[in-house]
């Protein structure tokens, strides 16, 4: 998982003035703050996905499933957005087969005209089923099944939340506060 956090900048007077509004309830500011900090991971959330389909190719729901949210609880107020680090492979990006063993074209950045065409690749499937890219790096007699080739990757999730999330931060951090003065209403009404 990625291990560069977005960091949100609060404003510490107006949590501090929360807090002491909510000091007559059991565990008030520590409520507020941690359904504030996970509604706001939430909509973040999906901030995100829309920069990083933005960028790159890939669909709603993949982006969306490799998006962990880990959520804040009241005993710690913090939650944070992690993606897999590893790299994606080139067949989860829209791409065509060209017909006679021509290659294959695939297109990672979005747009009209984006698809790029490579002469030597052609599908491979896994023992577990997965489909991938590959192209071969070396030909003769001897070789194994999977020697001599080489599959394809594309830019990882997390490579293009990395940089996305610079964006997302300031927004976030408004939401954030503003959340957190709505929770914090929603305590007090509730008493």
């Amino acid at each position: 998982m990625a291990l560069e956090p977005i960091k949100i900048s609060v404003d510490r007077a107006a949590v501090r003035e929360i807090e002491s509004d909510l000091a007559h309830l059991k565990n008030g500011a520590e409520r507020a703050m941690s359904r504030a900090i996970n509604h706001t991971l939430g909509v973040t959330r999906t901030e995100a996905s829309r920069e990083i389909r933005s960028q790159v190719r890939l669909k709603a729901g993949y982006v969306r499933e490799r998006l962990k949210v880990r959520r804040a609880t009241v005993t710690k107020a913090s939650g944070a957005i992690q993606t897999p680090s590893r790299g994606q492979l080139l067949s989860r990006y829209p791409y065509t087969v060209y017909a006679n063993n021509k290659g294959i074209g695939v297109s990672v950045k979005p747009g009209a005209g984006q698809r790029q065409r490579m002469p030597g690749a052609f599908e491979i499937t896994f023992a577990n089923g997965v489909t991938a890219i590959a192209i071969r790096t070396k030909r003769g007699p001897g070789l194994g099944r999977s020697e001599g080739l080489k599959v394809l990757y594309g830019p990882s999730i997390s490579q293009v939340f990395t940089d996305v999330k610079d964006d997302l931060q300031a927004p976030s951090g408004e939401r954030l506060m503003n959340r957190l003065g709505v929770e914090a209403d929603r305590l007090l009404n509730k008493q």
